[in-house]
């Protein structure tokens, strides 16, 4: 739980801590030329990436409710958090990282998508189930006695057409 929660809380601030790394780390350990530009434009789409997949995270009632994630997410969260920091190092490899980034990313994204359709879909049918067993309660309260059939009376008789186009005979 101690750890569920602290990915709670570390979500929104890594959104912008981790792609900040990755321009300290190009400072520190990769500062070559016009490259940069590119590497800006990159980082700007992780933080709109992992905000958007926080976001998506902090959508659950659950998660809100119990202020911690679930083990699915602090295990994708990791492995998208481990690989931001390792491209940070500009290894021979970054590019590779990189791309493995970018599809852990899409893997929280709809992992989180996932999530919240299960779980809403889930609070939806306990909310229609607890509508549906009021209404029956509340039918049956109302419910008046079987009526029987009168015979005490005239009745009269209307006969119309099996196919409904001639109309009925006076």
């Amino acid at each position: 739980m101690l750890i569920r929660r602290a990915f709670f809380y570390w979500q929104f601030p890594a959104a912008v801590i981790l792609p900040a790394w990755i321009l300290v780390g190009w400072g520190v350990f990769a500062a070559t030329g016009w490259q940069i530009l590119g590497l800006i434009v990159g980082v700007m789409m992780l933080t709109v990436g992992m905000l958007a997949t926080a976001g998506l995270i902090f959508a659950r009632k659950d998660v809100r409710a119990e202020k911690c994630v679930s083990w699915l997410d602090v295990a994708l969260l990791t492995v998208l958090h481990g690989l931001v920091i390792s491209v940070g190092f500009f290894t021979p490899a970054t590019a590779v990282l990189g791309s493995l980034s970018v599809v852990a990313l899409i893997a929280l994204f709809w992992s989180g998508i996932v999530q919240l359709v299960v779980e809403t879909r889930k609070r939806v049918r306990s909310a229609l189930a607890g509508f549906e067993a009021q209404a029956h309660a509340q039918s049956s309260r109302l419910q008046a006695p079987p009526r029987s059939t009168r015979i005490d009376g005239e009745y009269i008789v209307i006969e119309t057409s099996a196919d409904g186009r001639t109309p009925p005979r006076i």
